[in-house]
């Protein structure tokens, strides 16, 4: 099985690690930005998240995802209700289910546990619980809704796979206040790291001078080679490459940087449960808009 498919990480005696509904809570105190992606990846976008909560008895809260798109330098958000629920066996709630339609989501059925997502390629489809095929029946693909039955474009982009046309379910596979880890089978299975803003800004704001200095490097090295000289005028198609190319090598280089400084539990469950990060979703320059309300080139 999959590391986080155990109940013994849910008994409150022991202080559970994946409690859906302290995710929620710490979610409506504390804005979280999305900072890391195994799969899905998305581009020229800054996300994050805040959450206020409906009922406390039932464990409901409205959840709200918003875009920062820094070209434009614009906003948009889409807000779904979702419901804090236990996986079968679990002790404590490990899943946060959103509901697709606009209404509040339903604890039927019980979510089946995320080690139930099937992996395949062009031979093989084996369930997570077995990461090397050594069962004889394979696990069955669950249905995807359509791509016409998600309509949201925010959703649609982030979770383009739900496994149900009512309802998506998030597996919480480790919380602490600071952070906190997702799968889901919208995202094709794959993990998203959330970090809380006071950690991200301490470490912008402590990486502040070595941003300026790797982003002054980048536009040098990338103006030489593009052949834009001082006293000359650049072509769009010159300003276009730069922008990139700097951003590019500026996300890669603080990837390196930020996962040496986020948590070391969040890191170490992630890299245990779900691999090496793929995707860098924060950028210490376009996003730095999204982080400080200002738009504002961090250097």
């Amino acid at each position: 099985k999959n590391p986080e498919n155990s109940p013994t990480f849910n008994y409150a005696e022991l202080g559970p690690l994946q409690d859906a509904w302290q995710v929620l809570e710490e979610t409506s105190k504390n804005t979280y930005f999305l900072m890391f992606r195994t799969h899905a990846s998305v581009y020229d976008r800054c996300v994050y998240a805040t959450a206020n909560i409906t009922d406390k008895t039932k464990k409901t809260a409205n959840y709200t995802i918003t875009f920062y798109y820094p070209k434009t330098e614009t906003y948009e958000n889409t807000t779904v209700q979702v419901k804090a629920l236990s996986q079968t066996d679990y002790p404590l709630e490990n899943v946060i289910r959103a509901n697709l339609k606009g209404t509040l989501p339903s604890a039927t059925p019980v979510p089946p546990g995320s080690y139930t997502y099937a992996e395949y390629d062009n031979s093989t489809c084996y369930s997570r619980s077995t990461p090397f095929p050594e069962r004889g029946v394979a696990a069955k693909l669950q249905p995807n809704t359509p791509d016409s039955d998600l309509k949201d474009p925010i959703l649609k982009e982030l979770f383009p796979s739900p496994e149900n046309p009512q309802y998506m379910d998030m597996y919480v596979v480790y919380n602490e206040p600071q952070c906190y880890i997702i799968r889901s089978p919208a995202a094709s299975g794959g993990c998203d790291m959330w970090l809380r803003k006071t950690e991200l800004r301490s470490i912008v704001e402590d990486l502040k001078e070595d941003i300026i200095k790797k982003e002054e490097e980048l536009i040098k090295e990338y103006k030489k080679k593009l052949k834009i000289y001082e006293n000359c005028t650049a072509t769009d198609k010159q300003k276009g490459d730069l922008q990139f190319k700097v951003e590019y090598h500026m996300k890669r280089w603080f990837q390196d940087v930020v996962w040496k400084r986020i948590p070391f539990d969040c890191a170490l469950a992630y890299m245990i449960t779900c691999g090496a990060p793929v995707f860098l979703i924060y950028s210490p320059v376009s996003c730095n808009a999204s982080l400080t309300n200002q738009y504002l080139s961090i250097s």
